[in-house]
């Protein structure tokens, strides 16, 4: 487990850099409306993407149960985008006009409606028998992205069209590399009696994935609210500085399906644990770094660098949320009685976690419409508005955090590691706080982004190491990871 989530973590430190030079593109060569617009697309992909769990949920806990059923999931996975697409057109179609958005722009990213539910319904198929995989989908993908944004947005400058081409040539290289590391789990004859049962199951798997139908719908409610993408522009940007510290998380991908093998607490103690380890100094970089990368996105954007701070403190709680959730329902076992009534399936974790969530995204959604409609909110700029709307959204992460947490010890005893977390946070700090006075003292905020972004090279070396140093000095767990990966790379 430690061994894929350290491939995941490692491909997601790659995915940052090149991430951060694709939005660099993106932010840079589009205006704050087009790139609104292009925040907007990707709720919406994620909106009608939300039938896919009645596919990709059962998958990965068969496929990891030993269950061959790749090729039936595939198939289905199919069929499902044709209704995701159909659904897309219908919802663009009132965007359109109510934004006066570009048909032509909405048009070309409906292309990436079934290769999304493709490659994810892939990603499902290797998170059960080999998750590592799933990382290095994502690294092609990644990759792929840096040399056509070149080509499309920054010389051919096709704005937003340029960016939704790379991204559409980029899934279909991830979906390529995937279809070929998964193509042992592909073979064998279509199961109607796997198809059935998803089918008769879609009302918990549907259930599962209500919450994100609401939740989803935040980005399309500022919009028609404010009138504007203005807003979305920042917020997208803020997201994408703060995205930094979810991608501790890939630590923990590894986790779900081992669980599923094996209960045992121990495991997820020690998967916290790891998690935290990169999870926090993250946090803490990103809270260094907040102002310069947001200057390096788009100088536009800087005033808005505290919503980027208010999204990484709830992309940490969101980590810590998830992993509680991931337990609850990686424990629970009624899926492997076929003659499991309904009532059982109401009283288990796999209604239990969804409800959580349901209840979630309605207050958050909620509060967010109670917030806009409120007099005094149409005397707020845009950058007030984004704001109250991250504290919302902390707010009530945060409450379902420890709610999930109270849970979880009080039915699986899971004892959670104050202690080496604890040596992680002090460890951030004392490694912070040079590079923070550093940065503050030293950084030149020049006009050529080419000769800013190697002034942050060294302060963030430093902190790496500071955290390092440190770590392994007062942290027994981090010298043991540190001599089993050094093993690993030996036996390889």
């Amino acid at each position: 487990m430690t061994y894929s989530g350290l491939i995941a973590f490692g491909v997601a430190i790659l995915g940052v850099i090149t991430g951060t030079l694709f939005i660099i593109m993106v932010t840079r060569k589009l205006s704050p409306e087009d790139f609104g617009l292009w925040t907007l697309i990707g709720s919406l992909v994620g909106y009608v993407t939300i039938v896919e769990p009645i596919v990709t949920y059962w998958t990965t806990r068969q496929i990891a149960r030993g269950i061959r059923i790749g090729k039936t999931a595939i198939s289905t996975s199919g069929i499902f985008s044709v209704g995701g697409l159909i659904t897309y057109f219908v919802i663009a179609f009132f965007v359109s006009i109510s934004l006066d958005a570009d048909p032509t722009v909405l048009f070309l990213a409906s292309f990436l409606i079934p290769l999304t539910f493709l490659v994810n319904i892939l990603n499902s198929i290797s998170l059960g028998y080999k998750p590592q995989n799933v990382s290095f989908g994502s690294l092609s993908f990644e990759i792929t992205k840096i040399p056509l944004g070149m080509v499309f947005v920054v010389f051919l400058q096709f704005g937003i069209i340029g960016a939704l081409i790379t991204t559409i040539f980029a899934k279909c290289i991830q979906l390529i590399i995937l279809l070929i590391m998964t193509k042992d789990q592909l073979s064998g004859c279509i199961s109607k009696e796997n198809i059935k049962f998803w089918l008769k199951m879609s009302w918990l798997t549907l259930y599962q994935s209500s919450y994100g139908l609401i939740y989803k719908l935040d980005v399309l409610v500022i919009s028609i609210f404010t009138g504007s993408l203005t807003g979305l522009a920042y917020w997208g940007a803020a997201s994408a500085v703060s995205n930094l510290v979810s991608h501790s998380r890939n630590l923990s991908q590894g986790l779900y399906p081992k669980l599923l093998a094996a209960a045992v607490n121990k495991i997820a103690e020690e998967n916290l644990k790891r998690s935290m380890y990169f999870a926090i100094p993250l946090f803490g970089a990103t809270l260094v770094f907040v102002k310069p990368i947001m200057y390096i996105l788009n100088p536009i954007y800087v005033d808005g660098y505290f919503i980027s701070i208010i999204i990484a403190i709830r992309s940490f709680a969101n980590i810590l949320m998830g992993f509680f959730f991931s337990i609850l329902e990686s424990y629970e076992t009624i899926d492997m009685d076929k003659n499991a009534t309904f009532k059982k399936y109401i009283k288990s974790n796999l209604f239990l976690t969804p409800t959580f969530l349901l209840i979630l995204s309605i207050i958050y959604v909620s509060g967010l419409i109670i917030f806009l409609i409120l007099p005094d909110t149409k005397n707020l700029n845009e950058i007030d508005i984004v704001t109250i709307w991250a504290y919302i959204l902390l707010v009530v992460t945060v409450a379902f955090t420890m709610l999930g947490f109270l849970i979880v010890k009080k039915r699986h005893d899971f004892s959670f590691p104050f202690i080496p977390i604890g040596k992680y946070v002090v460890a951030t700090i004392i490694a912070s706080i040079p590079v923070y006075l550093l940065v503050e003292s030293t950084i030149l905020y020049t006009e050529s982004v080419y000769d800013f972004i190697p002034q942050l090279i060294f302060p963030l070396i430093l902190g790496g190491i500071l955290y390092f140093g440190i770590t392994y000095l007062i942290d027994n767990s981090t010298r043991e990871l540190c001599r089993s990966i050094v093993k690993e790379i030996r036996k390889q």
